[in-house]
């Protein structure tokens, strides 16, 4: 079963390869906010050789530690630029502009900037100069260096794919979807690896618990979070570093506030107190929640709550993280409650008139699928992914779906698998994302699809 799964994603691979041969030149691709840019180098994403703009090879031999306060991104660095090495601070941006719009070219405090990490390429004649007037390297990282990223195209959609998948039998079309789906999890295998190689296995699936306690809106947010407050450091403080890292706590609720949660809060608050020169971001760096309107039991300070009362038990947590004892870790999740939060949606709300799961299965079943069965090899955890399947599917996987196989009943029942989903995730990254629909080459690859 494990080399089926090998082999699977090998043949995606290989579809992908063929396609992405010959395809040009791509086009600009703009850089994600600077919060997740930061988070990539904190985490060790990019390579750590490469050529400056000016100053010749660079390697990064110390990222830095993240800055939670004002000043450079990251400070106590270490690098080797054209064989000299040089400590000092490194500055992260999305364009090499940002250094003067930031008014970083004259403030004293950036001047120890040994490096300046851009994402978009430099205007012809650019140089980054602090107070000093000293030249600072810069060192641009294309989008291929990024992680999880494909170059975009801006061509009107055809829904071409159609045609081929509309003639393929449905056993081929399922062999292709696990082959989608066994190549995305070959993806989320390697880099978990590379994080866990870096922060240590128990960050690593302590990051990835957090992403998934965020929903979609606030999978980044909580990460970065995870980031900011390492399990490691949490110890017994987890509910004050994790909310008062996350900018939720107030030296005082509003007025009408219950008195339960008033002693809660001050429970919390005089912990974080203790800790909060360690921990408090500055307020340009503020985790970047997203505070539009969804259901109650998902709001963010719930969220991170139920971050901070699964840490309590991640000595439980850390030997279930596998195939063959994912209903143990099921059972184990979603039991975890906590005497305020299983009753309150946030700190300043009215308590609810019954409890609530802090953790609810679909919750885990996601958390399974992404991260636990992704990134186990044994061969159960091939079979279980294949097994699972899903209440409802979202709006874009029926988007993709409907675009790709039309109205084809004979495989109404396999798009109820999770593996499915993930497939139709995967193959939107990799090629309608992309909108190459014009010119691509999908539609008469499938014709020839292995099988």
């Amino acid at each position: 079963m494990r080399a089926d799964r090998e082999q699977l994603a090998f043949q995606y691979r290989e579809l992908l390869e063929s396609i992405c041969q010959g395809c040009g030149d791509a086009p600009f691709l703009a850089p994600p906010p600077e919060m997740q840019l930061q988070s990539w180098w904190n985490a060790g994403f990019f390579p750590i050789e490469g050529n400056t703009i000016r100053h010749g090879s660079v390697r990064i031999l110390e990222r830095g530690r993240w800055n939670r306060s004002y000043g450079p991104d990251f400070t106590h660095a270490e690098i080797e630029l054209n064989g000299q090495r040089l400590r000092g601070s490194i500055e992260i941006d999305p364009r090499a502009q940002d250094w003067e719009a930031h008014g970083h070219g004259a403030n004293p405090a950036f001047d120890d900037v040994i490096l300046h990490v851009v994402f978009t390429p430099p205007p012809a004649g650019w140089y980054t100069r602090n107070s000093q007037h000293r030249d600072v390297a810069i060192l641009y990282l294309p989008p291929e260096c990024w992680p999880g990223t494909k170059p975009q195209r801006h061509d009107t959609p055809l829904p071409r794919c159609r045609r081929p998948l509309a003639a393929m039998q449905a056993d081929s079309i399922i062999n292709l979807l696990k082959a989608a789906a066994a190549y995305r999890q070959e993806i989320k295998r390697n880099q978990f690896r590379r994080k866990a190689s870096i922060a240590g296995k128990s960050q690593a699936w302590y990051e990835a618990w957090a992403a998934t306690l965020g929903y979609h809106a606030n999978k980044e947010a909580m990460q970065l979070l995870a980031m900011r407050a390492p399990v490691s450091a949490l110890e017994n403080d987890a509910e004050a570093i994790l909310l008062g890292t996350a900018g939720f706590l107030l030296p005082a609720l509003p007025p009408q506030t219950s008195q339960e949660a008033r002693d809660y809060h001050r429970q919390v608050w005089d912990a974080w107190w203790l800790k909060q020169e360690q921990f408090a971001l500055a307020p340009e760096r503020r985790i970047p929640w997203n505070q539009s309107p969804c259901r109650p039991l998902n709001h963010p300070q719930r969220r991170v709550a139920a971050l901070a009362a699964s840490t309590h038990k991640w000595h439980r947590i850390l030997p279930l993280l596998k195939a063959e004892t994912a209903r143990e870790l099921a059972t184990l999740l979603t039991g975890i409650t906590h005497p305020f939060w299983s009753t309150h949606y946030t700190l300043a709300a009215a308590p609810m008139k019954t409890k609530a799961a802090l953790v609810g299965t679909q919750r885990v079943q996601d958390f399974l699928i992404n991260h636990v069965l992704a990134y186990d090899t044994a061969p159960v955890s091939w079979a279980h992914y294949l097994s699972i399947k899903t209440s409802s599917a979202p709006a874009n996987i029926k988007r993709t779906a409907a675009l790709l196989f039309g109205e084809r009943a004979d495989l109404a029942a396999t798009l109820k698998h999770a593996y499915a989903h993930q497939a139709l995730l995967q193959i939107e990254a990799d090629f309608c994302d992309c909108n190459i629909c014009t010119d691509c080459a999908f539609p008469e690859q499938l014709s020839e699809w292995a099988h």
